[in-house]
This record gives C-alpha cells, structure tokens and sequence, in this order.
C-alpha cells in the first residue's frame, strides 16, 4: 500500500473519529453523569489554584493531572459541558494519529489503518472520549508512551541508519513520570516500558547481535532520571497518604473467576451495563474484530521474539488483568489502559489474515474484508451512538438529561429572557455531598459567566417567587418533575399551567411563561392602597402613624403590600402564612434577610418569627417584583389574646436593620412596619 492512499485513508478514518466524538457534544450524553459531577469539583479546585496529587473525595483518591488538565483548556476555551470535555475530544482524536503512527512503524501501513479505525470508529472509544473523566485521556498516554518507546529503541530488532536523539527518551521518561499522575490504570506502564527495555539490551548482547551503542545507553539511563525525577512527587504523596494511592483502589475490590469470564466476555458478547461510557450491555468489539484480535494475539505469540510483537505481550500481560479483577465486570473503565494494545493486535490480525491470502488475491480480500467490517462498525456505532444511546432511558436517568434539557433551553434563551429557576436549596455548603439542580444546570449551560451570574434568578418556590421586571415578561423554570405543583399552593396562581413552554425535546412541564402577569401584578398592588392598611412603629418619629404602601426602605428596597393569608382567630401551634410583595429599585445588599415578628406588645421581644429570604439578594435586577412568605408556626403554650404582625429587614452580616421612609416626607420612620394582628383562642 502506496504512503498516499494510507494517508488518504486515515484522513477519511479520522474525519468519521471526529464525528463520533464531536457531533451533538452538548446533549450526547444527554447531561452529566455523577462521576462526571465529581471530576467538574476536582476542576474546579484545580482552577482555584490548589493543585494536588491526589485529591479526596469521600475518601477516595483522585489523581491531580486530569483535573489540572482540564482546567487550564476550559479556562482558554470557555467552560460549560463543551469546555469540559473538549480536552479529552482532543485526547481521544489524537490518540487516534498516534496509534496509526505506531502502528505503521511496528507492522505497516495495513495493520495501522486497521488498528485506527478499531479505534476511530468504535462506541467505546467515542464515549470515553466524550466523557469528563481521568479515564479519557488513559488511550492518548498509552499509545504516546508506545510512540515513544519505538522512537527511542529498535522495535524491528534490527540497527537503524540512525541514532536516536534526546528528544524521544525525554518523553519516554517524562511519559512515564506522568503516568503515575494520570491514573491507576496507567500504572503498570513504566513496568512494561522498564521490562521492555532490558529485553532490548540483553537481546542485543547474544552471540551474533550487535549491542546497543553508548550512545543509546546513555540516553536509557536519562530516560530512567527523568521518570524518577518527575514520579518522586508521586511516591512522597503515597507515602503519605497510603489510603488514597491508585493501587488500592485497583487491587482492594473483590473479583472471582466468574468476574474474570465476564470480563472477558464483555469485549464481544455482553459488554459493560454502565451507562457511562457504554450502551448498557453492548460488547465493545463485534465477533469477528473479536476473532481478528484473538488471531493478532496468537500472531505475537508466534513471533514473540520480536521486539515489536514482545512488546505488545508485554503491554498486554500487564495492562489486561486491570480490567479482568474488576468486581463488577465488565467494567469497561479499567480496559482503557489496554484498548490502544488490542486495537495494535486487530491490525497485526488483519495483516496476519491477509497475508494467508493467497498473494493475487490479497487486494481483493483485503479490500472487501477490511473495507466490510469498518462499514458494518460504522453503521453499527452511528446507530448505537447517535441514535439508540440519547434515547435509552437509564442514560437519560443516570445522566441528568431533565437538567440537560434544561441548560440547553437556556443556552437559547437566557440573554434576551428574563429567568427564575425554581430550587430549594439555595445555599448548599461548598463541601456538600450532591450539587444542587440550579447549580447542575449552570455546569451544563454555555453562556458568559457575568451574565449567567446576575441574568437568571433564583427562588425557592414552596416560599417566594420573582416576577422578573415587574412581570412584564420572562420565564419561570421548574427542574423538578412535577412542574407547577412543586409551587406552594399560595404562589401557584402567578403560574399558568396551561401555558407551559415548548422547545426541542424539553419535557413539558419545565418552563412557564410570564406574559401579562404585569396586569395582574398592577391590580393586585393597587389594591393594596386600601385593603393592607399599615402603621409606623410607635418608637419612631413623626406625626402620622398610619400609612399605605407603597413604602420605600433602605438598600434599594420598597414593600409594595402585603396578603391577608392568615385567619382572623388562631390556635397555639398554628402556623401563621405571612404573604409579603417587595420591588427591587437598584442594587440590593447580597446579605439582605427579611423578618416577620409576631408580638403580643410592640414593645415586647417577639413569641414567634421568621427572618428568612428565600431567594438570591444578590441575583435580583432592578423592578423586579418578589412575593416572601413567611410560615410561622405560634408555640403551643401560647395565652390567648391579640398578636401583631411586624416585618422589616436587616444585613445578615452585622444585624444592621433597614431604615423605613416615610412616603410623605422621605424621612426615616424607625426599622420596620405593623401589617396587622389576629386572635389566638
């Protein structure tokens, strides 16, 4: 085969390894795994500037490289599900080149473009590269450190033209110094590069063979220093903590003899169930690519003595059994490390096979045979990939594609659409076990941060709820299935459930508009004026006591009214819904908290009180309209007699409260107002 069309063919190959790994990036996989979650923290911390090599998570380790990897691409390239995984896109396409490059100078251009496409147009590989994982980039350094290897020392046996140079050594050992970094899997590669290279030396000083140059040997040895000077890190931060080294997350699980035969069968007939990084179920080789690799392996066997063939043993013998002790087998993860390995014994198969060919028919079985298979894959893993795996519906579940959907209608939207996403857990602690929906979907959306900060709003809907822009218009998101009805029933009305939005494949009870609730808002407010009467405080200054809203407070907040949502008469124990409106005038402090008293004098410490806000001060935008209830629950030892209703607000951070204005004269009228009182019998 002429270098022209080999090379015209592995463009055609990587063209189809493009696709696979780049078509829909943002919605296959539908959204984020959990594991997938767990690496975006650790990038996270990365980009924060903590840089470890290992970093726990539950107590389990996690090496340092990917994160940091991935952190300084998406930092140049954007973040988002793209720049997340473009990284590893990235990894995944070259680890294609570089396994033709080996390839075509261990055993020729057939088995390289053979061993290429096992690799470009495979499920497995596509998903792995599309994921946001350590595992991902495991192939790239794989296949690197073989590159390496057959760059420095005479795969072929024999003594090249010439002399290696400095540079392929210093990758050798810079290569294996990082593997340790990487992740467990890639572990055992400085072994088979280290038993590879004594190999080459004692080989080459048998009778009748030529030994290896000083020169050579000289640049082995730097080889050798450099792998120790880059893993030394490695070992220090093992030796202190032991707990969370790679090696005992490999070896520690449980595996038998039947995980061993699952394994194994996984590679062509039930593969792995995780919806990770596979199809649940589906092998990742069909049966004949199956047979080829057996027929390569059986080929190296053979011919073991060769450098080229020994080292691929050598590499397999290593790197295989990593993905046969899995307790849960098979468990395609751990066959990352040994993937670039079976796809060099498929080409060496397919040369093997061809070259039994009788020799003028070697064209044409080669053509169609090879030409056949790659076709059927094609059309096997693009039917698989693109169609039957987006659909499935434990990818969908165990991938957040609700949330995906989700981050995806925002992309669309989010800049000209003013948002409110609806989460009960507003705050969550930074070290929290699990992120929350509102926070999942930001990870998933691509969009500016300063305008994906202070655009899209946030409320806990079973207590408040934001009519953006004094509900002129915007739209009202509900990640939890269930939709309107996860609203309290108090706030449900400002919903049209009738009017859910429709966009792409967004479920239908996600996104509610808020068109012509401005109306509505205006009526409500207006009515205010005379049905929430309101007095000053009596401690404060001035003449009037009474007033009606709207009332201007400080920090750029006015208190447009308030319902009468609680009974006249109450009894100990009930709880007291407190229903408040509020506009937002300007920038509102990040810290601000309101209250609701209850006291039985105005002069008294209060029985019962609230000070919550529950939605996100600092993410709200100036004629926003917000609707705070207050749900009070009176103790069950309180006497009977009449109780006053006082709310205000104040900075959490110091307690300040917020002076109240007086409408008439813009004078201070004390820190908060009396909305009205009840009974308790």
């Amino acid at each position: 085969m002429s270098d022209r069309l080999s090379y015209l063919l592995v463009v055609i190959l990587f063209l189809f390894a493009a696709v696979w790994r780049m078509a829909s990036v943002t919605s296959l996989p539908p959204g984020l795994h959990p594991d997938e979650i767990t690496e975006i923290r650790l990038i996270e911390t990365a980009r924060a500037g903590r840089i470890e090599v290992y970093y726990s998570v539950d107590g389990v380790g996690h090496e340092g490289l990917p994160a940091t990897l991935i952190a300084a691409v998406s930092s140049l390239l954007g973040v988002g599900v793209t720049g997340y995984r473009i990284a590893a896109i990235f990894a995944g396409m070259l680890s294609v080149a570089l396994l033709y490059a080996v390839g075509k100078r261990m055993f020729g251009a057939l088995a390289a473009l053979a061993a290429a496409g096992l690799m470009a147009l495979g499920m497995f590989p596509a998903l792995l590269a599309r994921s946001i994982s350590a595992e991902a980039f495991v192939p790239l350094f794989i296949t690197a450190t073989l590159l390496a290897l057959a760059r420095s020392l005479p795969v072929y046996g024999l003594r090249t033209r010439h002399e290696p140079k400095t540079i392929p050594f210093a990758a050798l050992g810079l290569l294996l110094g990082l593997g340790f970094y990487l992740h467990p899997v890639a572990y055992p590669t400085a072994l088979m590069a280290l038993i590879f290279i004594a190999f080459v030396i004692v080989a080459r000083r048998l009778p009748g063979r030529r030994p290896l140059s000083r020169r050579t040997l000289s640049y082995t040895w730097f080889a050798l220093v450099v792998l120790i000077v880059v893993g030394m890190p490695y070992l220090i931060a093992t030796l202190g903590q032991p707990t969370l080294s790679g090696a005992r997350r490999i070896f520690n699980g449980g595996w038998t003899v039947e995980s061993v035969i699952n394994a194994l069968g996984g590679l062509i007939f039930v593969g792995d169930s995780s919806p990770h990084f596979n199809l649940p179920a589906r092998p990742m080789f069909d049966l004949i690519s199956g047979i080829v690799i057996l027929v390569g392996i059986l080929t190296a066997l053979r011919f073991g003595r060769q450098p080229r063939c020994l080292l691929l043993l050598i590499a397999l013998a290593l790197l295989l059994p990593i993905g046969l002790i899995a307790p849960d087998s098979p468990d395609f993860a751990r066959f990352a490390g040994v993937l670039p390995i079976l796809a060099l014994l498929f080409g060496l198969g397919v040369t093997t096979l061809i070259n039994s060919v009788p020799y003028k028919a070697r064209l044409r079985a080669g053509v169609v045979g090879l030409v056949g298979l790659l076709a059927f894959n094609v059309g096997w893993t693009g039917r698989d990939l693109l169609i039957v795996y987006p659909a499935n519906a434990v990818v969908r579940e165990v991938n957040n594609a609700r949330l995906g959907q989700i981050a995806r209608h925002l992309d669309r939207t989010v800049e000209t659409t003013p948002t409110v996403i609806c989460e009960s857990n507003l705050r969550p602690p930074s070290s929290a076990a699990r992120l929350s929906d509102a926070q999942l979907i930001a990870l998933m959306m691509h969009r500016p941060t300063a305008t994906a900060r202070y655009t899209i709003r946030y409320a806990d809907c079973g207590a408040a709820l934001i009519l953006p822009d004094g509900g002129e218009r915007g739209q009202i998101i509900v990640p939890q299935a269930g939709g309107a009805q996860r609203v309290t029933p108090i706030l449900r009305g400002w919903i049209d459930q009738d009017a859910a939005l429709s966009d792409g494949d967004l479920p239908p009870d996600v996104v509610f508009g808020l068109d012509g609730t401005a109306a509505t808002l205006a009526d409500r407010i207006g009515a205010f004026t005379t049905t929430a009467p309101i007095a000053f405080a009596p401690e404060a200054p001035g003449v009037e006591p009474l007033s009606a809203p709207p009332i201007r407070f400080g920090e750029n907040v006015t208190f447009l009214g308030y319902e009468r949502a609680w009974n006249a008469v109450q009894r100990p124990g009930d709880i007291v819904p407190v229903v408040t409106y509020w506009r937002v005038d300007g920038v509102v402090p990040s810290d601000l908290i309101l209250f609701t008293h209850i006291l039985g004098d105005p002069g008294a410490a209060p029985v019962a009180q609230s000070d919550a806000i529950s939605v996100i001060p600092a993410a709200l935008q100036p004629r926003d309209v917000f609707i705070q209830i207050g749900f009070i629950q009176l103790p069950f030892t309180l006497p009977a007699g009449t109780y006053l209703i006082s709310i205000g607000g104040f900075h959490g951070d110091d307690q300040r409260r917020l002076d109240v204005f007086d409408p008439a004269t813009s004078a201070p009228r004390g820190a908060r107002l009396f909305i009205g009182d009840f009974r308790v019998e």
